[in-house]
């Protein structure tokens, strides 16, 4: 069995520790007469590990020297507090409080009903508490993003999701809500040293295959690889990115090699940003810089959608998302500023808006932001014939999941809101962005910015901004892999 001395001195190695870390339900409570009964009566108990999946995780910790631990969790009720008896004795076992990871990750056995929907709800001030992000054992997987000034890296709350089977009382309304969320799957850290780690979720389905990394595990069988449908960039904000972030983005495409890659908020709009058209000191510092100049934007906006392409591979779609980023470019060419003030401007801005004028379409059937967008790329040359500029009320699905939705769009014309919000804007499943906050709630996955995550209307505030991609695989499971200073997984 686990101890937390026997786990401490192993992670004090100066190899990258590996753990899979994940969650059982209790099967049985003892009752006055000592005997081990399920709640409610009967010989068997619910909360059986998945066979499969438990195997899966055996191999997964033999290939990759992972450090495997199960953390039991209440049942039905609180009273219901022993494992199933193909778990109950396993070394894995951890019954531990606390395992330090480093100095910005803790495992804590912080107790929350399995019947919760959100496992996080009120323990976001625990982060400040412990100045560390947490990961807690639960049957949901859940990302919640906790903004705190001035953090060494920023703060989350991981929840890991179960090994076993769902044991609920069905005959109550969150019993048989928590049985229909109930999801199968764990959670992979690679400590790096006692500063970094790489931390991501891995989801099963109900036949026990899981993928992590593009390798899929299936019970004790060799693994094999894993072919990616998608992969979700982090906001890109081309101008204001970071160059280590943008450095990892090739390489999970090349590592990945995806079928299809989705770009957010590409056009960062700083030349043209209307939050600051009345703040002097800023554009005269800007023009200084160098950075007022719509065509210089829109020309290396042109340079990077190239080289995309070309290490995507020609027959690779790269689809650029409607993003509120986007829309500042219709809304500079409406404001006439290239005319009045931006001089330097006017012969983009003339020509923008002639062609947007010239526009012979139902007007229901315009996006001006992608429309004038790609118009003003194409000054400068052609655009690939791989990448596609998606409208506002443009589709696309991948294995269920909404990929076309930038999320900042909510309900009815509302501003978009977080990943519980998205849950139902998304339809149930998305994977969408605008946040710069990773975060995982049911089906819904929301990634990070490859953008500096120190920008200058960050400052003086709390933030839980983090470089993160999302990753849907052939199988229809996804990944969120963060990225802390161009790093996303371990060498070996």
């Amino acid at each position: 069995m686990l101890t937390l001395d026997s786990m401490a001195k192993k992670k004090n190695s100066p190899e990258v520790k590996k753990y899979l870390f994940t969650s059982a339900q209790a099967s049985y409570y003892e009752n006055k007469d000592g005997d081990h009964l399920p709640w409610g009566g009967g010989k068997n108990g619910k909360a059986a590990p998945h066979k499969k999946l438990l195997e899966g995780f055996e191999t997964f910790a033999k290939e990759t020297g992972a450090e495997l631990v199960i953390a039991p969790i209440a049942g039905r009720n609180t009273r219901e507090d022993i494992l199933h008896e193909d778990l109950e004795n396993r070394v894995e076992r951890f019954d531990g409080e606390l395992l330090r990871l480093n100095q910005n990750l803790q495992f804590r056995d912080i107790v929350v009903p399995a019947q919760n929907v959100d496992p996080t709800t009120g323990k976001a001030t625990l982060v400040s508490k412990y100045n560390s992000s947490l990961i807690i054992p639960h049957t949901k997987q859940r990302v919640l993003p906790v903004p705190v000034f001035e953090a060494d890296l920023p703060r989350y709350i991981h929840s890991t999701g179960a090994v076993t089977l769902p044991n609920y009382n069905l005959a109550n309304h969150r019993g048989d809500t928590a049985d229909r969320n109930h999801i199968l799957g764990g959670l992979v850290v690679e400590v790096v040293d006692g500063v970094y780690y790489n931390i991501r979720h891995v989801r099963s389905l109900k036949n026990g295959k899981f993928v992590d990394l593009g390798t899929e595990f299936n019970g004790d069988k060799a693994p094999k690889q894993a072919g990616v449908d998608t992969l979700v960039l982090g906001d890109i904000h081309w101008g204001d990115h970071d160059p280590k972030t943008i450095e990892a983005n090739y390489e999970m495409i090349e590592f990945f090699k995806p079928k299809r890659i989705i770009l957010h908020d590409f056009f960062n709009g700083h030349s043209i940003n209307h939050h600051e058209k009345d703040n002097l000191l800023v554009r005269a510092r800007e023009f200084k810089r160098g950075r007022l100049s719509l065509d210089d934007e829109l020309k290396a906006d042109r340079e990077e959608l190239a080289r995309l392409s070309k290490a995507a591979g020609s027959k690779t779609p790269i689809y650029v998302v409607a993003s509120n980023h986007h829309a500042f470019l219709p809304t500079y060419i409406n404001g006439l500023s290239w005319a009045k003030k931006d001089l330097w401007n006017s012969e983009v801005g003339s020509e923008l808006l002639a062609r947007g004028i010239s526009l012979d379409l139902p007007e229901k059937e315009i996006d001006d932001a992608s429309y004038l967008i790609e118009e003003g790329m194409k000054r400068h040359g052609i655009i690939p014939d791989n990448v596609q500029f998606l409208r506002l009320k443009d589709n696309l699905r991948r294995h269920g999941y909404q990929l076309a939705s930038h999320g900042h769009k909510g309900s009815h014309g509302s501003r978009g809101g977080g990943a519980k919000a998205r849950e139902k804007t998304g339809g149930g499943k998305s994977i969408s962005a605008h946040s710069h906050a990773m975060e995982l709630y049911g089906d819904t996955y929301i990634v990070g910015t490859s953008t500096k995550l120190d920008l200058p209307y960050t400052a003086g505030g709390g933030s839980a901004w983090i470089a993160a991609n999302g990753v849907l695989y052939d199988n229809g499971t996804a990944q969120l892999l963060p990225i802390i200073g161009g790093k996303w997984k371990a060498k070996n």
